[in-house]
């Protein structure tokens, strides 16, 4: 299917679709310290705000998934911006912090429909060849909200709370499903075929893929990393170097913004070599100067924010590249293959979250040190899956 009449307003609905899932993230993560105040928790506790919206958002893909596949693109789509909304509702109205962690799990089921429903949906338009190019496209423009979404986060806190930050979401949540149902159609005939296959026979043909399954090891390594370093830098940006919310907000603008300039070098990179090895060794380099810094006992906000610029970087330069193959790794399993890896992705993220939250107080050390495992594994991945590629091309 080609896109014939509205590519920008198309592009821009997708990505607002996208964006609904990292956006719920990057808003609340300048506002943790004040959280962790208002709720009396500790650290560890305040980082599951994060952590279990990450495994919601990862165990709430393997779900979507199949059912885009079955049903269709539309129906899901919309289901999860209402879902969404519902649980952003939730959260602003959150009394405890059981409360607070179950709305935020159904704002992740929703933002998961969302994510996956929009990445096959570029697919669906596009085609293999020019899907990559799109995605990047895509996840430019997708990045731009999670990336000025920390300085709104942070400034709404400082003047309203935290819990304005929630309902800020539930309408930007309401004006996205306004133009989702507005302007955008099924994308996508359902196949017999699709209709037929049960789920665990979809991952049995997945896990037998070597490049689905390196693709994904890269994928979720590479986040790992990159939400670990989002779940700590609020507090040591505020507890350690003395910032506010706010001023945390804009120093975590220039992670993002290192991210956005990765994307645009997609294209280009490609022409030549694997942005894919590119941008893992990119993020790998940032965390090597981390660790190599923390260790010469150099401290400060540029210190820990300037190493991760190269690991925002080659997020930017992987991510699309790594759903678009994942996108058209099996036939007719769009959707399953793309919800999976994002399940895994985010489940990684999330553990590794949690993992490191075991350590807190966490110090600029302890973070390098994690992130230089965790960029390191996705570089291996990603060298073995391009060797893999070669041997059997």
């Amino acid at each position: 299917m080609k896109v014939q009449r509205g590519y920008r307003a198309t592009i821009m609905i997708l990505a607002a679709i996208a964006a609904t899932g990292s956006v719920a993230i990057h808003m609340l993560v300048p506002a943790l310290p004040l959280i962790a105040a208002d709720l009396a928790i500790g650290e560890a506790k305040a980082q599951q705000v994060v952590s279990v919206y990450l495994a919601g958002l990862g165990s709430g893909q393997l779900v979507a998934g199949p059912l885009i596949d079955r049903v269709g693109r539309r129906p899901v789509m919309i289901a999860g911006l209402v879902l969404f909304m519902a649980g952003a509702l939730a959260g602003a109205l959150a009394t405890s912090t059981g409360l607070l962690l179950a709305a935020r799990a159904v704002q992740a089921v929703g933002g998961a429909c969302g994510v996956v429903t929009a990445r096959v949906m570029v697919g669906d338009l596009f085609g293999k060849e020019r899907a990559k190019g799109a995605q990047a496209t895509l996840m430019t423009i997708v990045l731009i909200s999670p990336a000025i979404a920390p300085v709104i986060g942070g400034s709404v806190a400082d003047l309203a709370g935290w819990r304005a930050i929630f309902a800020l979401l539930v309408l930007a949540g309401a004006a996205t499903l306004l133009a989702a149902s507005l302007r955008l159609p099924e994308t996508a005939a359902i196949a017999a075929s699709n209709q037929r296959t049960g789920l665990f026979a979809s991952y049995a043909r997945l896990a037998r893929n070597h490049q689905f399954l390196l693709t994904a090891a890269t994928l979720g390594a590479a986040s790992s990393g990159l939400y670990m370093f989002l779940g700590a830098a609020p507090f040591l940006l505020v507890h350690r170097f003395g910032l506010s919310s706010g001023e945390a907000g804009l120093a975590l603008l220039w992670v993002a913004a290192a991210s956005i300039a990765g994307t645009r070098l997609v294209v280009p990179i490609e022409r030549h070599f694997s942005a894919l090895i590119v941008g893992t060794a990119s993020s790998a380099l940032g965390a090597s100067t981390a660790l190599v810094l923390a260790l010469g006992g150099v401290e400060g906000v540029m210190p820990l924010i300037a190493p991760i610029l190269l690991l925002g970087l080659g997020a930017g330069l992987a991510g699309p590249v790594a759903f678009n193959a994942i996108g058209f790794a099996e036939p007719g399993l769009a959707a399953t293959a793309t919800s999976l890896a994002g399940a895994l992705q985010m489940l990684a993220s999330g553990s590794a979250m949690s993992v490191l939250g075991l350590f807190a107080p966490i110090d600029p050390l302890r973070l390098a040190v994690a992130l230089v495992i965790t960029t390191s594994t996705a570089l291996f991945c990603a060298l073995a899956r391009s060797r893999l590629a070669s041997a059997s091309g």
